[in-house]
């Protein structure tokens, strides 16, 4: 079977469900509902990957240039920004509306090492670690955790 006879095949489903079987008027908002009464809260809590230097053409600058920068934002508002550079994991927690010393930050890879520290007084935290692998960052603050994605380094 052919690319072409694929979707020739496709369109003729879509015809005979739409002619023959037409989705109910009120599925979408259905839908809607169902989700948002299935508590997916913990889903949309996670910290979400906006921005990642190795996406980026290189900066044209004196020196080696072997930081990677990522930028997370987190469904309440805040942001963190890190970087990874030479054994050393910095960055900065933003705009975030709670006690800061109450704030831990962990970095872990998928071969089971972490990472923890806490916030200075602006949000600024710095780990002396080196990851390799995938990774992801998780805050957590009182009794909630939030965690990002895992990166690929």
């Amino acid at each position: 079977m052919t690319a072409a006879d694929d979707a020739a095949l496709l369109v003729e489903l879509r015809d005979m469900w739409t002619t023959h079987d037409p989705p109910p008027p009120d599925l979408v908002p259905t839908m809607i509902a169902v989700v948002a009464a299935a508590d997916l809260d913990a889903e949309w809590e996670m910290l979400v990957l906006v921005r990642d230097s190795a996406d980026e053409p290189a900066a044209r600058v004196r020196g080696l240039g072997t930081s990677r920068i990522l930028y997370f934002t987190a469904a309440e508002g805040w942001s963190l920004d890190a970087e990874l550079d030479e054994g050393q994991v910095r960055g900065q927690l933003l705009d975030f509306d709670g006690d800061l010393a109450t704030v831990e930050v962990e970095v872990e890879t998928t071969d089971g090492q972490s990472w923890t520290t806490g916030l200075d007084e602006v949000g600024f935290f710095a780990l002396a670690a080196e990851p390799t692998g995938s990774i992801r960052f998780t805050v957590r603050h009182r009794r909630k955790a939030i965690s990002s994605r895992w990166v690929e380094l």
